[in-house]
């Protein structure tokens, strides 16, 4: 293992109270740091019995259960490398995914049934399994490879090292002021970055212990706050979708539970009125950060001190560029090692230049201001769809709504509200509301066109996927 690695199991065998608490079956399953490194060593064994050696590639579906944690962390101790999907993909998706990472071994660590002609793991069976021996791991060995979707819609393959999640996860602890005595509930998908990285890596990496729920949904958002209480919980991640949920559905005095002290706010941007409005109503503030998948953290919020309506102030040693549009770039220690392309691994620019237009507030805060590719050009204008959406959260509270273009003959692109759900009644007279509400703001910004979806696209955190509805919209 490197030195990086192994500091970061030794820490961890140090403890001798639970890391890993998991709900997924209904009944709860624990292991305590000392355990850790025994469990971890049996997974790896059992890997090595499926045909995956140290040094080695596998595709593993991941759903939030404690084998994909074991699988995950068994990974990074003994240099393999795992591709991760999420439960439900099917075996012709994975199939072009495999061949592309060298993969021949597809393992199962959802709570699901699981087909014979894949490997099946299940915690309870492991100690049928000797334990395989760690070996120095080379530094700079891909360790996880996630995928997402670019802006053509082809899946781009991202290769980190151990190294920069745990480089970055100590960053982000120092930055947060997370510590050993923190209790993280992780209900972000497993399957994603902020499932393994904020969830799992991070909080360990501090010491903290981890509390694995099935992945957020409406029965968590109406028993979060209980969950919360029984389990001690000190931290814990959200997006701004589940936040919204939570305290549309909460039924309870509005008091936040005694042992939370940090909501971090990722994978989207949460409205400045939203964030105060939680901070006013529970006392505690939502803690707005920043990453990519690329680059994982970039910043965070000040728990003493926030500054809504930005995403906080950068971790050390990350440094933020902005060309004459205001498109930031982003130099950094915890980069991706690069892209698979062709079942190679191409070498990134050391300066990482996003989509997104930002700025620094004088007191050093980062504030995305949107995506380059979501600007409408309306009639020689640059129109931001999320300045507008921000004027109309009151006037749309409880409804799910949408800024896009579309193509227009005369404007270039018109600026076209999507509305989730059927028409409801007094619409039309909400849209010339919400046109005088623009005008009156924006001045030469109008909304055109008012449009409606059954559904909002969306990601697995309900961050609405802008290209995805432009396409629907288009040929609606």
């Amino acid at each position: 293992m490197t030195d990086q690695i192994d500091k970061f199991f030794a820490q961890l065998a140090e403890i001798h109270t639970p890391v890993l608490t998991d709900f997924s079956q209904g009944t709860k399953r624990q292991i305590v740091g000392r355990d850790l490194t025994d469990w971890l060593d049996r997974t790896a064994g059992w890997l090595a019995n499926s045909g995956v050696k140290p040094g080695s590639c596998f595709v593993a579906r991941f759903d939030n259960t404690l084998e994909s944690a074991l699988i995950l962390l068994a990974a990074m101790r003994h240099g393999m490398t795992v591709t991760i999907q999420h439960a439900d993909a099917s075996d012709s998706d994975i199939g072009p995914l495999a061949q592309s990472c060298g993969a021949t071994v597809i393992v199962d660590a959802t709570s699901r049934n699981i087909p014979e002609n894949q490997a099946g793991f299940r915690a309870e069976c492991l100690m049928e399994f000797e334990p395989l021996m760690p070996e120095p791991v080379p530094p700079r060995t891909p360790f996880t490879i996630t995928f997402t979707s670019g802006s053509t819609g082809t899946p781009k393959g991202i290769v980190h090292a151990a190294e920069s999640y745990l480089k970055c996860s100590k960053a982000f602890n120092a930055q947060a002021g997370i510590g050993a005595d923190d209790t993280f509930l992780n209900v972000m998908p497993m399957y994603y970055m902020a499932g393994i990285f904020n969830g799992i890596i991070a909080p360990l990496q501090a010491g903290a212990s981890v509390v694995i729920y099935p992945a957020f949904d409406t029965r968590i958002a109406l028993t979060f706050w209980n969950i919360i209480n029984d389990n001690a919980v000190s931290c814990l991640w959200v997006s701004p979708t589940m936040l919204s949920l939570i305290t549309r559905l909460d039924r309870t005095e509005k008091r936040v539970p005694k042992s939370l002290r940090r909501i971090f706010v990722g994978t989207g941007a949460l409205e400045k009125a939203h964030a105060e409005a939680f901070h006013a109503t529970y006392g505690l503030p939502p803690l707005q950060s920043y990453g990519l998948s690329e680059l994982l953290y970039i910043s965070v919020d000040d728990a003493e001190r926030p500054q809504f309506g930005t995403v906080g102030r950068p971790l050390a040693e990350v440094e933020l560029s902005f060309d004459s549009s205001g498109i930031l770039s982003i130099a950094t220690p915890y980069a991706f090692l690069g892209y698979l392309q062709e079942g190679e691994i191409g070498h990134p620019d050391s300066l990482f230049r996003t989509s997104d237009l930002a700025r620094t507030t004088d007191s050093g805060a980062l504030t995305i201001l949107g995506r380059s590719d979501d600007i409408i050009l309306r009639g020689g204008v640059n129109v931001n769809p999320l300045d507008l959406e921000s004027v109309m959260v009151e006037a749309l509270a409880g409804r799910r709504y949408c800024v896009t273009g579309l193509p227009d003959v005369a404007l270039g692109q018109k600026v076209v509200l999507a509305l989730e759900g059927p028409p409801c009644e007094g619409d039309e007279a909400l849209f010339a509301t919400l046109q005088k509400l623009v005008r009156s703001r924006f001045g030469r910004v109008q909304l055109d066109m008012l449009n409606y979806v059954a559904a909002m696209p969306q990601g697995p955190t309900g961050k609405v996927r802008r290209a995805e509805l432009h396409q629907v919209l288009a040929h609606s």
